[in-house]
């Protein structure tokens, strides 16, 4: 081969890098990624405890048969493997945190979405700016299952913010195959609506029914409050409306 030819074979491989090197759009916004394990609660809760949480001219929509009820999303996530833009840990690389969401709408500009309005996490405020910092933020897990069996799961979380409100799941479940689904979110903060991340997730859920249903795979189940806030959200009026398994998450962030 010659000196031409081979030099410009090796432009033409190094254009070809470079192009793919620059393919995303938004690289220039991309901010982190992360996987992670999670259990995500929904129950219906007086919609006079999730007003003050959110900003001016903001509202969720209440349920058309429980007037005075609204959904609230109660999520637990724990974080093995957190990186930055440039594939570094972010902090330790890795966080156990609880995230409190709305379905909310602005009366007036008619945006709407899902809005992070609470929560306990060790990294305080967070990018939503709504955290609660975390004294405590614990979890245990263990599974267990034999040949092609899908097995048995526990897990325990214990959260406790430096205000005094604390939260407490326990959870025992017959596991089954997850249901792969890929996605893309916005996600809003509940104290500066204004901001917004987009999240680009790949994730398995495995929905488990409810307590005593005759559908379910939940053998124990425990949900427990404390404190100034949790406990005037969980009144002892709240409703469980479902349980979710999320063995296995994963997510592209990008700003905006």
């Amino acid at each position: 081969m010659t000196t031409l030819k081979r030099t410009t074979l090796h432009l033409l491989f190094l254009a070809c890098a470079i192009l793919t090197w620059s393919a995303p759009a938004t690289a220039q916004d991309y901010v982190e990624w992360s996987t992670e394990t999670r259990t995500s609660l929904g129950f219906r809760v007086n919609e006079a405890s999730i007003i003050p949480l959110l900003p001016d001219g903001w509202s969720v929509a209440t349920i058309a048969d429980a007037p005075g009820q609204v959904n609230l999303s109660v999520t637990f996530m724990d974080r093995h493997l957190v990186l930055d833009a440039q594939g570094q840990p972010v902090r330790t690389g890795t966080s156990r945190y609880m995230v409190m969401s709305v379905q909310a709408r602005h009366a007036s500009n008619g945006q709407s979405g899902t809005m992070i309005v609470n929560g306990i996490s060790p990294e305080g405020p967070g990018a939503y700016e709504v955290y609660q910092p975390a004294a405590m933020a614990r979890v245990e897990r263990t599974s267990s299952g034999q040949g092609e069996e899908s097995g048995l799961s526990e897990e325990t979380w214990q959260l406790e913010a430096e205000s005094g409100d604390s939260v407490t799941l326990s959870l025992r479940y017959r596991k089954a195959a997850a249901v792969r689904r890929q996605s893309e979110v916005v996600i809003r903060s509940g104290r500066r609506p204004e901001f917004t991340r987009t999240y680009h997730i790949d994730q398995a859920s495995d929905v488990l029914g409810l307590p005593d249903a005759p559908d379910s795979r939940i053998e124990e189940l425990s949900f427990t409050v404390a404190g100034p806030l949790f406990s005037h959200i969980f009144d002892g009026t709240e409703v469980l409306t479902g349980v979710t398994a999320i063995p296995w998450y994963s997510r592209e962030i990008f700003i905006p």
